[in-house]
């Protein structure tokens, strides 16, 4: 894991108060993810950014007996996701480093995670989450046709909206669009673009 400015400050007290006020019922973003993912064949997911689980726990509802797999910067987020999801497998680390190897997960994702991303650390993270899947790829996030940074709770260098498709299928050439959507509030999610994609057989 590479450290900077962001894994810092996720890392410490700015992450733990994200973690502490990120007050998500996982139930409700459970009509969002059937939309994408029920009926899928999806036996193991890797959250990456997976905070306390919340997607988490959506995502195994709709896929029974899914093996859980979370990674987050944060030691406090790790603790409370261990506690709501004891069956699952979580890992401290950054995006830029999976600890898992190549194809072995049918499904990597983040959830409002890669915007954080700093532009120079981007590439690596998408390449490494692309490894690790073996068939799907899917981000709800920010979108931008061009890569825009954003103020983030008053500070610089935390937030980048991006268009993620494109720089999906730059990195991880092969991946094909399964499916587009938006999730806003009605969905419980903060107006994020979504892509569900897939990589060559």
């Amino acid at each position: 894991m590479q450290a900077n400015e962001q894994t810092q400050a996720w890392q410490g007290e700015f992450g733990t108060a994200y973690t502490e006020r990120n007050q998500v019922d996982w139930a409700s973003r459970l009509p969002a993810f059937r939309s994408v993912f029920e009926g899928l064949p999806i036996a193991s997911a890797l959250e990456v950014g997976c905070n306390k689980g919340h997607n988490l726990m959506a995502l195994a509802r709709v896929l029974p007996g899914l093996a859980v797999h979370g990674l987050d910067l944060n030691p406090h987020a790790l603790d409370v996701a261990r506690e709501r999801l004891p069956g699952g497998a979580f890992a401290l680390g950054g995006a830029d480093a999976l600890p898992f190897p190549d194809a072995s997960l049918d499904l990597c994702f983040t959830v409002g995670v890669l915007i954080h991303i700093p532009p120079a650390s981007l590439d690596r993270c998408l390449e490494e989450i692309c490894r690790v899947s073996r068939r799907y790829v899917f981000c709800a996030e920010y979108f931008a046709g061009k890569d825009t940074e954003i103020p983030y709770r008053g500070r610089a260098n935390l937030l980048w909206k991006r268009d993620f498709l494109g720089h999906y299928q730059r990195i991880c050439p092969g991946l094909s669009l399964v499916r587009q959507d938006f999730w806003g509030p009605a969905q419980c999610f903060d107006d994020v673009t979504c892509w569900l994609l897939e990589k060559p057989a």
